[in-house]
């Protein structure tokens, strides 16, 4: 099957990863794992199902992202950036590289929905961008998601037309979010208006090719329009009716566009119920972790076959291991150790008497005797001495904790 579409993922840079300190500190935000897989393979499982080849499939990263080229580099083209590339500027160094409409997606976004969906959506609606949109179910007594989605923090206020349209955003984070506007011609290109206040931005957008070169005339005679969600979408998107934004949208260049016309502008959103969560912060990238050890229909189909693959492991009579916790292949379970719902990657050392509930434990960490681990994330070769106790804890990669320590609620590099 021939894809129409070219994927991009932004696969991080040097300012990647900020809210996910101290995890990504020396380390891609692409290969952070869940249930011990790399966040960027699970992006490539659903771009490929949906028929994407590696030569359909462009990943941006910068030169100190290596190990994530090294681990796709048969999957899909690299194109490097410049180390100080935000969303925005990253899209527009690699303009060369992109010749037809696309798919634009980052790479701690994390999909069960079905792509192909949103693609017919995108080409039935004849629209300019349409945004994959989660919808997350409301408490009907509170009014509100539930309090395991990152609501304080993430939560989108939306004005939707009847049409699919998106005639505003607005994130909760916005100071001026006590004095929504939206422009009257706005307001009359639909029938009617719905204001939502449960819906979240996956970061996941599909673009028509002319989208691009919008982008890049905007960002010259805009300076402040460099970031693609930050910047560029809020002010397409507030402007969508703009006389003079529909000229630089259809004003034809030799060289630029291809030969259809544009008529209109056109911004939709594709809202789903199925699984959607951006991992751009502990908690989000705590709980997909947490719902990617369930079982059966409440599972995440997306990551069945990380759970279906798991490698039987060995452990001594007196290990007490829950069943929804995931076992790396390498690991050494000591004696009279109790693990509940949580995952430990590979190679890990895990010694007599430890206790641990509620975390993630990455590759090759060594955790010695009679240690409690609870609520915490612990990186890539971190070791904790011997008779610890760590409670909401993270630890970076190559951090170590000394024995007999009792730590609460520290990030420890």
């Amino acid at each position: 099957m021939q894809i129409k579409y070219q994927a991009i993922i932004l696969g991080g840079g040097q300012k990647a990863g900020s809210m996910l300190f101290p995890l990504c500190q020396s380390y891609s935000k692409s290969l952070l794992p869940v249930c011990n897989k790399p966040m960027i393979l699970y992006q490539l499982d659903v771009l490929e199902i949906a028929g994407f080849g590696p030569q359909d499939i462009l990943i941006l990263l910068t030169k100190d992202h290596q190990a994530v080229a090294d681990l796709v580099q048969r999957r899909a083209e690299i194109f490097y950036v410049s180390d100080d590339s935000d969303s925005g500027s990253a899209l527009l160094e690699a303009h060369e590289k992109i010749k037809k409409d696309f798919i634009l997606l980052s790479c701690d976004s994390m999909i069960g929905a079905n792509i192909l969906d949103l693609l017919d959506f995108h080409y039935s609606k004849k629209a300019t961008i349409t945004c994959l949109i989660k919808e997350e179910d409301l408490d009907k007594k509170q009014g509100r998601a539930p309090i395991s989605c990152n609501l304080d923090e993430s939560y989108d206020i939306m004005f939707i037309g009847s049409d699919h349209s998106l005639l505003h955003i607005t994130n909760q984070e916005d100071d001026d979010q006590a004095n929504l506007s939206i422009s009257r011609n706005v307001l009359l290109s639909c029938e009617s208006v719905q204001i939502m206040t449960n819906l979240f931005d996956t970061h996941i957008y599909v673009c028509q090719y002319e989208v691009l070169e919008l982008f890049q005339k905007l960002s010259k005679l805009e300076n402040e329009i460099q970031n693609w969600k930050l910047e560029f979408l809020p002010y397409i998107v507030k402007h969508q009716k703009n006389v003079n934004l529909l000229n630089l949208l259809s004003k034809q260049e030799q060289g630029l566009f291809h030969e259809r016309k544009q008529q209109q502008f056109s911004i939709k959103v594709f809202i789903t119920q199925e699984y959607a969560r951006r991992l751009n912060n502990i908690k989000d990238y705590q709980q997909a972790n947490y719902e990617s050890m369930i079982k059966g229909n409440k599972g995440i189909q997306l990551y069945q076959g990380v759970q279906d693959s798991q490698i039987q492991i060995q452990y001594p009579q007196d290990a007490r291991i829950s069943p929804d916790s995931i076992i790396g292949e390498g690991t050494r379970i000591g004696n009279k150790v109790n693990i509940q719902r949580s995952i430990i990657g590979k190679n890990c050392t895990i010694g007599d008497h430890v206790k641990i509930s509620n975390s993630i434990i990455m590759k090759n960490v060594v955790i010695n005797s009679n240690c409690i681990i609870q609520h915490c994330i612990l990186s890539n070769e971190s070791a904790v001495g011997h008779t610890t106790e760590l409670n909401k804890c993270n630890l970076g990669n190559l951090a170590s904790v000394e024995p007999n320590q009792k730590i609460v609620d520290e990030c420890i590099i």
